[in-house]
């Protein structure tokens, strides 16, 4: 399985990659633009866990081909101590990073087909409801939050209910670089939905 995710990852980093590289072939990448800027991050105030990540009448933007001031989560190998990657039961490909105490936690949602994602990185906290573990993160770019169910499985992968509308994903573990660079190559070649 961890094999596969590896695969899986180095497969989905390559293909990012080379979409702004197959932009500029076509000439629709503007000779001035910066291809590879980071994305700006921002989501709806009012979002809840059981919102779609890639509600199709949303609008994608990207800082730095719209001109406002971009920010990008800062992330590195040296605070997370623990990531999970998996696909959700709408589609996207979901990544799960944390480190011991909660103060740094993400879960990053990509629709690779329409080379967009959703993300949530800042302090999180468990709390029980009706015997469920909920995980909550409130995003250090944004202040918005993103709650969801987690349950640890026997084989050491976990399950994250996201409601209604995205389900459930089985996400397995993964080398912590492997999936700091994913997330380092999502923000810089996709855009940020929300």
């Amino acid at each position: 399985m961890l094999t596969r995710n590896r695969i899986v990852t180095g497969a989905l980093a390559l293909a990012l990659l080379a979409f702004p590289l197959a932009l500029t072939a076509c000439g629709d990448s503007d000779a001035g633009e910066d291809s590879t800027a980071p994305v700006a991050e921002s989501t709806s105030a009012g979002q809840k866990s059981n919102d779609t990540a890639m509600n199709q009448d949303s609008n994608a933007s990207n800082g730095a081909a719209n001109g406002s001031s971009s920010e990008t989560y800062s992330i590195s190998t040296s605070e997370i101590t623990e990531a999970y990657m998996g696909v959700a039961e709408s589609g996207e490909t979901v990544y799960y990073v944390g480190n011991g105490d909660g103060s740094k936690t993400g879960i990053f949602f990509l629709d690779a087909e329409k080379m967009a994602h959703v993300s949530f990185m800042g302090a999180a906290t468990a709390t029980e409801q009706n015997g469920e573990r909920l995980i909550t993160i409130t995003d250090e770019l944004s202040g918005n939050s993103i709650t969801f169910g987690v349950t640890v499985n026997d084989d050491g992968s976990i399950t994250i209910d996201m409601g209604s509308e995205l389900g459930k994903a089985l996400l397995a573990p993964c080398e912590v670089s492997e999936a700091v660079d994913a997330i380092k190559t999502i923000q810089s070649y996709t855009s940020q939905v929300g």
